[in-house]
This record gives C-alpha cells, sequence and structure tokens, in this order.
C-alpha cells in the first residue's frame, strides 16, 4: 500500500471484493480502521522523510540544523 492507494484498492489487496462488502457490517469498519490507520503511518513516515530532507538540506549549506524548518516550507 502507497499514500495513494485508495480503500478500494486497499479492500482488493486485502482479497475481498470492494462490491460485497456491506457498508456498516463489522468487517467494512473494521477495514477502515485499519486503512486509516496505515494511511496515517505513512503520512507520518513521508513527513520525517521531508524533514530529513530539510536536514540534509540546511547541514550542506553550512547552515545550523536545528534552524527552523519551516522557512524551507516543511511541515506547512
Amino acid at each position: 500500500m502507497t499514500a495513494d492507494t485508495a480503500f478500494k484498492e486497499f479492500v482488493e489487496e486485502e482479497g475481498l471484493t470492494f462490491s460485497l462488502l456491506e457498508v456498516d457490517s463489522l468487517q467494512y469498519r473494521n477495514l477502515v480502521d485499519r486503512f486509516n490507520e496505515v494511511k496515517v503511518k505513512l503520512r507520518a513516515e513521508e513527513e520525517e522523510r521531508l524533514h530529513e530532507r530539510a536536514r540534509l538540506v540546511l547541514m550542506l549549506n553550512g547552515q545550523h540544523v536545528g534552524e527552523d524548518l519551516r522557512s524551507l516550507g516543511v511541515g506547512s
């Protein structure tokens, strides 16, 4: 799964048929919860990669690593 994966794709990656799921079923709600958890984790990992890139840019430019990363457009 990637950050761009849609819920339907996620369901099908789990080996299920999206059109056969009952929207208010426990199985559906559990899948939604898992999908959302994975999405949050992927977003956090991407944010960390952006921060790491910003730190590297600062280091390469000879600037202090603790400088406000928002000046580089990170976290906005």
